[in-house]
């Protein structure tokens, strides 16, 4: 049996390995909800997988917090069996990091995401400025002016659209900053305006989405492999306390 100083010393490493584990939850939850957000202004162009995989990473943080916190009351109550319960339910939740992070990564290879966000973003291009259309119109301007780009692949994709051919303009989040003209007016966006966005819009949300696959992906695989470590050692410290001979709920 453990002395007392011992038992102390136990309990305070134990309190420490579960609270990271809480930490290194909230960490996986705020990555997953500022993912989440910031896919939310692209919902209308990405396929649905990428969403997913971003809610998911937030559940797992839910997930982890909440079972931490049952293992943070383990470890003050020195309770075996609910200590037990958050190592098992841990690893579980390790594995569903890995899986995730897995399947986060082959996100990037899938050409057929990029196919259904090319076809989305065409078929809403085709309709831009309709008065029928004026979500469309409103989300085109929108990752326009966030992402810097314009049209599907350049320019000249606006030349079939009738936005452009009825107005012989380029819509204005095509443009950067747009100088003013003699009488106090922003000049209007056009193919030879020096602030003009060169990338197709194509490129620049694929950008965009590889770059927060990688964070989501990356993030899991740390927090997993940092949440092996803070089980390893809790293990081995719940192994030397004494088994109780059941495990009753609250004892």
């Amino acid at each position: 049996m453990m002395g007392k100083k011992t038992e102390t010393s136990f309990r305070g490493i134990l309190l420490g390995l579960t609270g990271a584990s809480m930490v290194l939850g909230v960490i996986l939850l705020t990555v997953g909800s500022v993912v989440v957000s910031g896919y939310s202004v692209y919902l209308d162009f990405i396929t649905g997988r990428y969403l997913e995989s971003a809610v998911f990473i937030l559940v797992m943080g839910i997930v982890v917090v909440t079972v931490s916190a049952i293992g943070f009351y383990a470890a003050l109550k020195s309770h075996y069996c609910m200590m037990t319960t958050f190592l098992i339910i841990m690893v579980l939740a390790i594995l569903c990091e890995l899986i995730a992070a897995v399947t986060t990564f082959a996100l990037n290879g899938e050409k057929s995401h990029e196919m259904g966000m090319r076809k989305k973003l065409k078929e809403s291009l085709d309709m831009y400025g309709s008065p029928t259309s004026p979500q469309q119109t409103k989300s085109w301007d929108l990752i326009q002016t966030e992402l810097h780009c314009c049209g599907l692949n350049d320019v000249n994709d606006y030349s079939r659209s009738s936005f452009t051919n009825q107005t012989g303009y380029l819509p204005e989040s095509c443009c950067g900053p747009l100088q003013l003209d003699k009488f106090g007016e922003p000049e209007k966006c056009r193919p030879d305006t020096p602030s003009r966005h060169k990338a197709g819009c194509v490129i620049a949300l694929k950008s965009l989405l590889v770059r927060k696959v990688g964070v989501v992906g990356a993030m899991a695989v740390i927090v997993a492999i940092v949440q092996i470590t803070i089980i390893v050692g809790a293990s081995v410290l719940v192994s030397k306390w004494k088994v109780p001979g059941q495990c009753y709920p609250c004892y």
